[in-house]
């Protein structure tokens, strides 16, 4: 489905990507953890090009690229395959919720327009905001605005959607509405690569987790190896300052 190898990125003198490598397979749900600055975002941009990687290959849906030389065609070619949710939504302010999604169908994907109305109202209904369609995001809370953008997501039917913490701009009380849509594309199937710091989600959704730090891939693994049983020491440390649950053994991870 999706796989990087040897992705490295810097910005000036500062090398914010070290030979990162990730595979992904299909109906995969990998979450990527780390501290602030460990690399996760830039990452994630790379996957399709947000930020152009200065070394580093992607398999996408049997097709190679290599991300530092990508022509506009490969570029485009690896956009229409995945879809990004934005930390901060990233919503037209001048479009209503039904224009947003549109937008990318018949502007980008030149779907017909009657074809890709339908589409867009069923994304909204799958997000639980089809009576909201006609709202514009000034008129909806940071929640419903983020639940715009996994529709939008849903609506072009990528092989993966990329996930950029994308309840971390919200109000705790909104939190749990967006991750009950995303733990619902989950169930159905959907390849998701998150980055995020609910580990909940990470926990009872993920079936991969990968642990970030300095821009290089400290550690991955299963859900329950990585939160029960890390091996790497800088894991031990990260999870022993987020986790206060009685199930987890903080004694031994110190």
């Amino acid at each position: 489905m999706l796989e990087a190898k040897h992705i490295s990125k810097t910005f000036g003198d500062h090398q914010v990507l070290v030979d990162v490598n990730l595979t992904v397979k299909q109906g995969d749900v990998v979450v990527i953890l780390g501290p602030s600055g460990s690399g996760k975002t830039t990452f994630l941009r790379c996957l399709n090009h947000l930020e152009k990687a200065n070394s580093g290959q992607l398999t996408l849906a049997d097709e190679k690229y290599d991300l530092a030389n990508l022509n506009k065609k490969q570029i485009l070619d690896i956009r229409k395959k995945t879809a990004f949710v934005f930390q901060h939504y990233n919503l037209f302010a001048n479009k209503t919720a039904l224009e947003n999604i549109l937008e990318g169908l018949v502007v980008a994907r030149k779907v017909p327009k009657d074809q890709a109305l339908q589409i867009a109202q069923s994304a909204l209904e799958k997000v639980g905001l089809l009576d909201y369609k006609d709202y514009y995001p000034s008129q909806l809370s940071g929640g419903q605005q983020q639940r715009i953008g996994l529709a939008r997501a849903i609506a072009v039917k990528p092989e993966v959607i990329l996930l950029d913490e994308p309840t971390s701009a919200l109000d705790p009380e909104l939190v749990g509405d967006v991750l009950d849509v995303m733990k619902q594309l989950a169930n159905e199937g959907t390849t998701m690569v998150v980055v995020t710091h609910e580990m909940s989600f990470a926990r009872d959704v993920a079936n991969h987790v990968v642990f970030m730090d300095g821009g290089q891939v400290v550690e991955e693994g299963k859900p329950d190896d990585i939160f029960t049983r890390p091996r790497e020491k800088r894991t031990q440390q990260f999870l022993a300052r987020l986790l206060s649950d009685a199930s987890y053994d903080l004694e031994y991870m110190i």
